[in-house]
């Protein structure tokens, strides 16, 4: 059964390839919406952890019901994963048949989390130029969209690869509600999927919203 408060989220589907199914919510979700599978990964967790993990299991429930799924428990393997997407506020669910989409990624961010002492950490040398030339606003959010973007890539590859990368190991391009992304040393997912990669973005209310997909 799906929650009330938990709600289909086309906007966010679209951020990726035919196949995709998102569900979103802004609204806690208890802990006794959890199969007891489940309940075991959160048993010392703090209430906002608890909210995460439930909404995010809330989220992914609802969307492979759409795909015709049963109710399914989702626990946590040896590296913690799956790690659902959310932030304050804010938490969401992207599924697809691997038969439609090899692997996807989904990042949402506060629009203007992404302050100019942490570019250094983020963003390569070029990013970081064309930061500069930017108004502060403006430098603000395209930084959080190339961080979002960077996450949402991340989650991607990590599915077929199992690869960590570091945020200065891909570069990321901006354009009208998609981005590319470009690798800056050579990494496992070329041979599954040479790049570059591409993925979309958008802006909702006070977030931003990054998917990558690879078919």
């Amino acid at each position: 059964m799906i929650a009330e408060s938990v709600n289909a989220a086309p906007q966010i589907a679209a951020l990726f390839a035919d196949g995709a199914v998102a569900y979103q919510t802004r609204e806690p979700i208890a802990a006794n919406t959890l199969l007891p599978e489940e309940q075991q990964f959160i048993q010392k967790a703090v209430p906002k952890r608890v909210h995460e993990f439930a909404g995010g299991r809330a989220c992914a429930r609802a969307a492979l019901a759409q795909l015709g799924f049963g109710e399914v428990a989702l626990p946590m393997n040896a590296n913690r994963a799956p790690l659902w997407p959310h932030t304050d506020g804010f938490c969401a669910a992207v599924v697809a048949t691997t038969s439609m989409i090899r692997a996807l990624g989904l990042d949402a961010e506060p629009a203007d989390s992404v302050r100019p002492h942490l570019w250094h950490r983020i963003c390569t040398p070029e990013e970081i130029t064309n930061l500069e030339s930017l108004d502060a606003a403006a430098a603000i959010e395209i930084a959080t969209l190339i961080f979002s973007a960077k996450e949402a890539f991340y989650k991607c590859q990590h599915f077929l690869t199992g690869e960590w990368l570091g945020f200065l190991d891909i570069s990321v391009t901006l354009m009208a509600e998609s981005f590319t992304v470009r690798p800056t040393r050579s990494l496992q997912i070329t041979a599954a999927a040479p790049g570059p990669w591409h993925g979309r973005y958008l802006r909702v209310g006070d977030l931003v919203l990054t998917g990558a997909c690879i078919i």
